[in-house]
């Protein structure tokens, strides 16, 4: 070999050189040895304790708008005062010695200590089981982290508090996050914390995205609620060591349009050692922002809707106005009364107002979530059916005296006897609707027959849904033909349906369908709230998506003399001063309605109060908005001209409002 070659040479250099090149393979020899045999369970214990954590980031919700780009649900940032565990483990450990608990030992003196026989005390530490060892560290770390929290409360002007079981869930399970102990704090509490404590460790913000309505309470109901909920979408990786808070739509647009709202999550790499400390971070997949939606909704209207409620009635009132575009399906207005604040539920809702919002029943959407009796309003129906059957609409109708109450009139169907609202006397099938005669319309009711009736019903989808939130939506009951046909149907339960009691309920978004078909010529629409869908940011690339408008869900395939004949008799209801309707009269609009009152019966088929209706469309000659007026009271003496009436008049005024202001702005 060279190196031994040289060697044998008398040259003290090259031996100096070559004794230095094996010492120095020896050196790297024996490093390798010690890497590879020795430190082998040690690195390998270093490569399982320090590992890479995956944390799901979650995406910006986009924003709802309303039909002109008025926000109706956006996100602002949120401030989180947090503890951070990766800067506090010094503490942790002088805090753990500072708490050991002592003993303190006697010992007897030495024998040489003659002068002084005294035993000797001194304090030794206690010897701890493992479990108590265990609790005393958890005991040394909560008084840590609420020591930090109470000094930074007194900095802030607040009494700050760490729950210990939030505390310690915390630490064991996500050790490397910031864990809240102060949730969006207001710009006074980040000035506060800044000024004061921006320096030291342990303790320091957390923005994060959160849900706001600006409006409050303004079309909570057709907004809907957020739950929290960390887990992943369809299509997103569902493989994280740690979730940051996120939410999904409970009810509302941000149920049905959550798919579209809630984006795509982000995932941050996080490398974290053995004791689950955080200590370095990378971006792997940055969130994707939600996309915005578009609602049909008008503001102004809807506003507008929600105040009539409240000065007609009051705001505990139990009621729902639906305004539709009789053309097109779009829904301009949803109001439900009473309501709630949607962000109380983005910000957390304590139990207490929950409780007391579920008490109220605020949460319930009255506009499509529950059944009602319909009343006189089904006369529509019923009336049309016998109009198609051959009711001559000029021939009279007698209704006889009430022997009860002289002043009103009543039938007979079989021995039970059926009161009307309606005073005794000749009724032609004008007459009869505007003074929602109960006798008129059992009699045709009972001639028409009760399979053409609910034919009739049918083409209007009674009984079903419109679609419009699917899974937040009754359907309403409506009888099959098998039902009025089987054996068991009675004429009783004819005469019921034929004034729209018994075995028959709606809803107030199926009434708005059912008036726009009405004023429209008979077209049946599906109810449209979402206009188009369109990235958050414009410059993306992305292309806005214009849903279309105008679905036909069916036709009624009337005649249009038998559709004028109804919608000339409720444009008398409101115009004719005997009309039930004349509460809702507006100079300068001609409404159409048809007024109605239901009773509603408990179990025990006791009244419990009655569903005031209001059921109308303008303008006359050329139909454009379809108004519906539903309020639930137990008020005996009232009817739906009179409680739901005015309600539905203040609606109209601020459509002519809007109207008016549109024609402004084209001059």
């Amino acid at each position: 070999m060279l190196v031994v070659d040289e060697l044998k040479k008398n040259d003290p250099q090259l031996r100096l050189v070559a004794l230095m090149l094996v010492i120095g393979f020896f050196v790297l020899l024996t490093g390798l040895w010690w890497v590879q045999v020795v430190c082998t369970k040690e690195y390998q214990s270093h490569l399982t304790t320090q590992a890479y954590r995956t944390i799901r980031i979650p995406a910006v919700r986009g924003k709802i708008l309303d039909r002109e780009g008025r926000v109706l649900a956006e996100n602002r940032p949120s401030y989180n005062l947090c503890l951070y565990f990766d800067d506090l483990g010094d503490q942790f450990k002088a805090e753990y010695k500072r708490i050991l608990p002592l003993k303190i030992v006697t010992t007897p003196a030495p024998f040489w200590r003659f002068w002084n026989r005294a035993s000797v005390t001194t304090p030794k530490l206690a010897k701890l089981t493992a479990s108590q060892k265990d609790a005393l560290g958890w005991q040394a770390r909560y008084n840590v982290a609420n020591r930090i929290a109470a000094t930074v409360g007194q900095q802030m002007g607040q009494t700050l508090a760490i729950d210990f079981k939030k505390f310690a869930a915390g630490y064991q399970k996500e050790r490397s996050m910031p864990f809240v102990i102060l949730p969006d704090l207001n710009d006074a509490q980040i000035a506060r914390f800044e000024e004061n404590y921006s320096t030291n460790l342990g303790v320091n913000l957390q923005m994060q995205a959160l849900r706001t309505y600006p409006l409050n309470t303004t079309a909570a109901h057709l907004l809907g609620e957020l739950k929290q909920d960390k887990s992943s979408i369809n299509g997103e990786d569902s493989d994280y060591n740690y979730r940051l808070p996120d939410y999904r739509g409970a009810t509302g647009v941000e149920n049905t349009s959550d798919a579209q709202l809630h984006g795509n999550a982000g995932t941050e790499m996080v490398q974290v050692n053995s004791q689950g400390y955080r200590q370095s971070a990378d971006i792997g997949n940055a969130p994707q922002a939600g996309q915005n939606i578009t609602l049909t909704i008008d503001l102004d209207l809807q506003r507008a809707a929600e105040e009539a409620i409240v000065t007609n009635q009051r705001a505990a009132a139990h009621a729902a106005v639906v305004v539709m575009d009789v053309h097109t399906g779009d829904i301009l207005a949803m109001a439900s009364s009473p309501t709630f604040n949607p962000n109380d539920f983005a910000q957390g809702i304590s139990t207490e107002k929950y409780a007391q919002l579920q008490q109220s029943t605020g949460e319930r959407n009255r506009a499509t979530y529950e059944n009602y009796a319909p009343g006189s309003i089904f006369k529509i129906i019923v009336g049309l059916a016998a109009l198609e059957n051959g009711l001559n609409p000029n021939e009279y109708y007698h209704v006889q005296p009430n022997p009860s109450d002289a002043a009103h009139g009543c039938i007979f169907v079989g021995r039970r006897k059926i009161k009307d609202t309606a005073p005794p006397g000749d009724y032609n099938f004008q007459n009869a609707f505007i003074h929602s005669s109960n006798a008129y319309f059992i009699t045709n009711g009972l001639r028409a027959g009760i399979e053409n009736i609910i034919r009739m019903g049918k083409k209007f989808h009674l009984g079903e849904r419109t679609g419009i939130f699917p899974s937040q939506e009754a359907k309403g009951d409506f009888p099959t033909l098998d039902q009025v046909t089987a054996d068991d149907w009675r004429a009783g339960y004819t005469a019921n349906v034929s004034i729209g009691q018994g075995a028959v309920s709606v809803t107030p978004i199926q009434m708005a369908v059912m008036i726009s078909a009405i004023a429209n010529g008979g077209t049946v629409l599906w109810p449209r709230l979402v206009d188009r869908v369109e990235p958050q940011d414009a410059t993306g690339g992305e292309v806005a998506k214009q849903l279309p408008t105008a679905l036909v869900r069916d036709n009624l395939n009337v005649h249009q003399r038998n559709l004028q004949i109804i919608r000339a008799a409720m444009l008398q209801d409101v115009a004719n001063p005997e009309g039930s309707g004349t509460a809702a009269a507006l100079p300068g609009l001609q409404i159409c309605a048809k007024t109605g009152t239901a009773q509603v019966q408990d179990e025990d088929n006791h009244n419990t109060g009655h569903n005031y209706w209001f059921a109308s469309f303008a303008p006359y000659q050329n139909p454009k908005y379809a108004v519906i007026v539903m309020v639930e009271s137990a008020v005996e003496s009232g009817s739906g001209g009179k409680i739901s009436g005015p309600i539905a008049r203040d609606v109209y005024k601020a459509i002519l409002q809007k109207s008016s202001e549109k024609l402004a702005m084209k001059k």
